[in-house]
């Protein structure tokens, strides 16, 4: 039997670091329950796995009766140049980053058709308006999440469900301190933002927070970049 819940209900994927968890804590802070799909949660959820997605959306249902908010946020970001790059990595990337996008979106969607309300925010990258040489597989998976937000957010907005995407730049997140190759660019990037500072996974969660609110009812398909100032979109 499906039980019953009275506040809004998220799923947040990747959300065990770095973005995802500030994305997750923000939407606790506001009164949100929020499930997290993660491969490396106890609850372990990979969301390159149809099988895998479909039992993990089931359950939240089962276990709330609704889902109202999906934030599209696991991803992964190897560096490897363009000449050295195998069709494994790129897929692996590929389907980390936006299968994953495809396969949770599907997975709520009907329910919040029903519903006739929801929110997905996908999250893309601001590395799409630059590129990168070493970042080919990466950008061209966080161009695809742009493409799949607008074109979802033309059929869904009659059904009462919004779909918008944010672009992180660079952001100080375990991931990217723990990379020598992107820990080498903070200095210059941030000298080039119009906000001289390293950007923060709570800057992303606030943007991510207000998206996720019924006060952003008449905003869909947008991007909306949070870089500090660094590219003007």
């Amino acid at each position: 039997m499906t039980a019953t819940h009275k506040g809004p209900v998220a799923i947040v994927t990747g959300g065990r670091q770095g973005i995802g968890q500030a994305v997750t804590d923000r939407l606790t802070r506001d009164g949100v329950t929020v499930e997290v799909f993660d491969i490396g949660c106890e609850a372990s959820v990979d969301v390159t796995d149809p099988e895998d997605v479909a039992a993990a959306v089931s359950g939240v249902v089962r276990r709330y009766g609704r889902i109202d908010i999906l934030v599209n946020n696991a991803g992964i970001f190897p560096h490897v140049a363009f000449d050295e790059l195998d069709f494994a990595a790129w897929r692996r990337v590929l389907t980390t980053n936006l299968d994953s996008v495809f396969l949770c979106s599907k997975a709520v969607y009907p329910l919040m058709k029903q519903r006739r309300y929801g929110r997905i925010i996908n999250v893309s990258s601001s590395a799409f308006f630059v590129g990168d040489f070493d970042m080919t597989h990466y950008t061209a998976s966080k161009g695809g999440i742009i493409g799949f937000t607008r074109s979802l957010a033309k059929g869904a907005g009659r059904h009462g469900i919004t779909v918008n995407s944010v672009a992180p730049g660079f952001i100080e997140t375990p991931g990217v301190l723990a990379s020598p190759e992107e820990l080498a660019l903070f200095d210059e990037i941030v000298s080039e933002q119009s906000i001289p500072r390293r950007g923060r996974p709570e800057d992303i969660a606030a943007c991510v927070s207000y998206l996720a609110s019924p006060e952003a009812s008449f905003i869909t398909g947008q991007l909306i970049n949070i870089d500090g100032g660094h590219r003007f979109v």
